[in-house]
Parts: structure tokens; sequence; C-alpha cells
């Protein structure tokens, strides 16, 4: 398993600035830092992420479990039946509590319409929060399966941020980033696309377990 360590190498090697490990560290780590933050929100296969949550009853919001970053569909297994997203505006006003069939963000939690009457499993589907490295040992998603793009990423931006490079450097750096971004982009719609002969079995719950 790759480890921050082992980016920050890249990185200096492919810039080929030994300076950014002796002289300026922590300007390395918060370049790297900042690529990570900015795909936190981009799906990909590695970050996908499938869980649950369970409902109260009388009690019309649940917190969002801690490691979904953003939570794309609810499903209610034990009904097959999918929740649909609202805005919070967007939801009546409460009745007498049955299943929930709606759900909207709400002061960073999920607030149901109607409101539940029992203690309900749900299925929730989205893309993991996963911390940004700190320290050299820390190993995850950004340093392994993204430790390509994040290598990229944090080189264009320390070229074109830090070293006033031209910009005919910053635009080849910005190169590999597309690359790279493409080649995981186009990996996670081959791992997740929807099997041609459907089953009994949820879909999406068979595209999340196997991606």
């Amino acid at each position: 398993m790759s480890t921050l360590a082992d980016l920050k190498t890249r990185i200096v090697a492919e810039t080929a600035r030994d300076d950014l490990e002796t002289d300026i560290p922590d300007v390395l780590l918060y370049h790297i830092q900042d690529a990570c933050e900015f795909y936190a929100d981009t799906k990909f296969w590695f970050n996908s992420i499938l869980t649950t949550v369970a409902t109260t009853a009388n009690v019309a919001t649940v917190t969002i479990p801690s490691t979904v970053r953003i939570i794309e569909r609810l499903t209610l297994p034990a009904y097959d039946m999918e929740l649909s997203e609202v805005t919070a505006y967007g939801l009546p006003e409460t009745t007498t509590p049955t299943i929930p069939s709606h759900y909207a963000y709400y002061n960073d939690n999920i607030r149901f319409y109607p409101t539940p009457d029992a203690a309900y499993t749900l299925n929730v589907y989205g893309i993991a929060k996963v911390a940004a490295p700190a320290v050299d040992a820390d190993t995850s998603i950004w340093t392994n399966e993204a430790s390509r793009l994040i290598a990229a990423h944090a080189r264009m931006t320390l070229l074109r941020d830090v070293f006033d490079a031209n910009d005919d450097q910053i635009a080849k750096a910005n190169g590999a980033v597309t690359d790279w971004l493409r080649r995981l982009k186009r990996e996670t719609a081959r791992r997740l696309r929807t099997p041609l002969r459907s089953t009994r079995w949820d879909n999406v719950t068979f595209n999340y377990l196997t991606g």
C-alpha cells in the first residue's frame, strides 16, 4: 500500500524540485490535500459507498452517516422502494407518521416525509467521506487508487501557484491531470455500469458491492 510519503516522493521526482521536501514541505502537503479536496465530490469506483441508517418512530430526521460525503440514493429494501429526493423547502407539512417516501438534506441531517412511524433500515448509496492524508504514514484511496491523479493535480498547482512556471509547462501539467481523470472516469464507468440482464437482486446494490 502506498503512503503519503510515497506520493510526495513521486511529486518531487516529477517536478525535479528537491526543495519541495527540504525547503517548503508544508506547501507540498497543502497542495496534495487541496487536490484530494478538489476531487472529493467526484464519483469513482473506489469512493462509492453502501451503508445503512435507521429511522426512529415519530422522529423526522436522522444524522447522515459520518462515512458518507454525498448521498446519491436512499432505499427501503424491506419494501423494495426508493425514496425520492426533494429540497428541504419542497417537503410538505408532515402528516400522520407512516412509511417515508421522500427525503431532503436538512442542517446536515436527512429529513423524511412523511415522518417515520417505526424504525426502518435504509440503504444509503453515495460517495464516501475520505480524509486527505496528513502524515507520511497515512494510506488511503488518495495515495493508492487515485495517486496518479492527485500527484498530477498537485504538480500542476505547484507549477502554477508556487514556481511561476510558464504557460506551456502549466498546460503540459494540466494535460496530465486531464489524462488521469479521464482514465479513472472510464474505469469507473466500466466497473459501475448496470448489467444488461437485470435480476431480482437490486442492480444498484450489485454495482456498489462489485465496484
